[in-house]
C-alpha cells in the first residue's frame, strides 16, 4: 500500500462497496479493498443486476442530472411522469412491510438522486431505460415501474466503471 497502511478497509467490490471506497478516496483516505472473487468475477450481485435504479424525480431536468442533457427530439419522445419523494418513501415502506427504518428511508429518499448523479464523476454513464422499462403509448415512450434510467452496460458496466475509477484513484484492490 503506497504511503503507509490504509485508513479505510472495505470488504467486497460490489456497487455499494465501490461507492464507499471512492467516497473515502475522494476525501483523501488511503483505501484497501478486499475482494474474495478473482478480478474477472468482481462485483458480487451488482455484476448481475440490470443496472436500473429507482430515485425520486419531479422533472426531466432531474433525470438529466444522471443522463446529461437530452436533445429536443429525445424530450419530445418521452413521457417520464413523476416519482415524488413521498411515493418513493411509500414504496420503500410497502415492499418492506413497514419494517424499513423511517430515518434511514428518509435519508435514502433525500439523497438517492444526488448520489446517483455523483457517480458520473467516476465515469458511470446513465441513459434513459428505453427498450427496458418503457413502451410507446400514444407515440411517446412511457416509463413503467418508476425506473427511468439505466447504467450503460447494466450491472457489469456499473462495476467496471467504478472499478476503473478505483484504479485511477490509486485504490488498492486485493483480489
Amino acid at each position: 500500500m503506497p504511503d503507509g497502511p490504509p485508513d479505510v478497509v472495505v470488504v467486497g467490490a460490489g456497487n455499494a462497496a465501490l461507492n464507499a471506497v471512492l467516497a473515502a478516496a475522494d476525501a483523501g483516505a488511503r483505501v484497501l479493498v478486499l475482494e474474495k472473487a478473482p478480478q474477472e468475477a468482481r462485483g458480487g450481485n451488482s455484476y448481475f443486476s440490470g443496472g436500473l435504479f429507482r430515485f425520486p424525480y419531479e422533472s426531466v431536468e432531474h433525470v438529466e442530472e444522471l443522463t446529461g442533457e437530452l436533445s429536443k427530439a429525445e424530450r419530445e419522445s418521452i413521457d417520464l411522469g413523476k416519482y415524488a419523494e413521498a411515493d418513493f418513501y411509500g414504496d420503500l415502506m410497502r415492499v418492506s412491510d413497514g419494517m424499513s427504518d423511517p430515518g434511514l428511508a428518509e435519508t435514502l429518499v433525500k439523497n438517492a438522486r444526488p448520489a446517483l448523479a455523483a457517480t458520473r464523476r467516476w465515469g458511470v454513464r446513465w441513459v434513459l431505460a428505453i427498450g427496458r422499462q418503457s413502451f410507446k403509448v400514444d407515440g411517446r415512450f412511457r416509463f413503467f415501474g418508476r425506473l427511468s434510467c439505466a447504467c450503460v452496460g447494466a450491472g457489469k458496466g456499473l462495476v467496471d466503471a467504478l472499478s476503473y475509477a478505483c484504479e485511477r484513484s490509486g485504490v488498492t484492490v486485493d483480489y
